[in-house]
């Protein structure tokens, strides 16, 4: 297999797997492909999200995955049951720590850290990984040294119309065009695999 050297090769493996971690302890992973130090890749990371070739979140076991533009449309659907977050809010099925934090962030790029400090909140983080989990938001970067990470409604990066693109498919649709489609998914356990292939709202 090739080295992950630049955003281009990082890009690159993103969509031969569809879905990617950052880093993990079984070896399935962009740092685990890397042939550059991890400091070096770290910046690679920001200039592919930031690229907007691809999405990037805390998608699988809540921790930092990426996700090809093929493959994303499907797991949103699938995540979100169909369900944009003002429906599932009305509907009385979101969290009133995500729903805090869905109208701070708004339709703007908002530094994570500085929110949290604003924000005060018990459990902030445990309460974006979960939004993150269930694609109502993702991660862009703001340049800096070791980069801001910004939260992000993929809608404000990609546009409506693709994000909610397989809202039509039922969630067995969603469920198996991303087992056809994200080489990935053979890479995990059969439990982390049931829980990508799940609905999280």
């Amino acid at each position: 297999m090739n080295k992950i050297y630049t955003q281009d090769d990082l890009i690159a493996r993103i969509n031969e797997f569809g879905i990617l971690p950052f880093w993990t302890e079984d070896g399935f992973s962009a740092a685990a492909m890397s042939g550059i130090n991890f400091n070096a890749l770290w910046n690679v990371r920001e200039q592919a999200v930031n690229s907007n070739k691809i999405v990037y979140g805390r998608f699988v076991n809540k921790k930092a995955t990426f996700v090809s533009l093929e493959v994303f449309p499907y797991l949103a659907a699938l995540r979100r049951d169909g369900y944009d977050f003002d429906s599932l809010s009305d509907e009385g099925r979101a969290p009133r720590r995500e729903i805090d934090i869905m109208q701070a962030v708004g339709d703007k790029p908002t530094p994570s850290y500085n929110l949290g400090k604003s924000l005060g909140m018990k459990g902030f983080d445990g309460a974006v990984a979960s939004l993150q989990n269930k694609t109502y938001l993702c991660l862009n970067f703001k340049k800096s040294y070791m980069g801001t990470a910004l939260l992000c409604r993929p809608e404000d990066i990609f546009g409506y119309d693709y994000v909610r693109s397989k809202y039509n498919l039922s969630v067995q649709e969603n469920a198996e065009a991303i087992a056809r489609l994200a080489k990935g998914l053979n890479e995990f356990d059969e439990k982390t695999r049931n829980k990508i292939l799940s609905t999280a709202v």
